[in-house]
């Protein structure tokens, strides 16, 4: 049970954090958003900048969940994937820029580095499953998912096609390519 509520603060006040930005919200207003008394966040959390860090990590969950599983479904058809990843990015941008303005921040930069390692280490597992899927040897498409993944946290950031837009085609051509081979094996 305890555990079930440290997750619903964590996303209330990841929540906030995305509304109102990483330096304007105070532990009074996440406190107050968590229906709590002044200092009641530190009944959960020894500190803002443990609340922080808790947030940016379930902001790289909050990404990976929305991001990787529509495009596994997808990975067939390059065109529908890239389409829906580009529609996940719009709804989920704001969630990235937190998540950015954390890693990015000289305070929090060393202490977020064990949860980026993390979520490096989930991308092979991504390839990995891509391959499978995809039927082919993990090498031929590891760097098709490294430049999309790349791709769509910089279009996230960013909101702008044409930074995104020749590594998004490369990409496309080369699954469209590894899908038509392995339907004709």
């Amino acid at each position: 049970m305890e555990i079930d509520r440290r997750k619903e603060v964590i996303n209330i006040c990841l929540d906030l954090f995305i509304e109102k930005g990483l330096t304007a919200t105070s532990t009074r207003d996440l406190s107050s958003a968590l229906k709590l008394q002044n200092a009641g966040l530190y009944y959960y959390f020894e500190s803002k900048d443990e609340t922080v860090i808790a947030c940016a990590e379930e902001a790289a969950l909050r990404l990976e969940n929305a991001l990787i599983p529509s495009a596994l479904r997808e990975i067939h058809n390059p065109d529908v994937m890239m389409k829906r990843l580009q529609k996940r990015a719009d709804e989920m941008a704001s969630t990235m820029r937190f998540l950015v303005t954390v890693c990015a921040s000289s305070q929090y930069k060393d202490k977020m580095k064990p949860a980026l390692d993390r979520l490096a280490e989930r991308y092979d597992h991504y390839a990995e499953q891509i391959a499978k899927k995809l039927s082919c040897k993990k090498e031929e498409i590891e760097p098709y998912v490294y430049m999309v993944i790349t791709a769509v946290a910089n279009y996230m950031i960013f909101y702008e096609d044409s930074l995104i837009y020749p590594q998004i085609q490369i990409a496309k051509e080369a699954i469209r390519k590894i899908v038509v081979s392995t339907n004709n094996s």
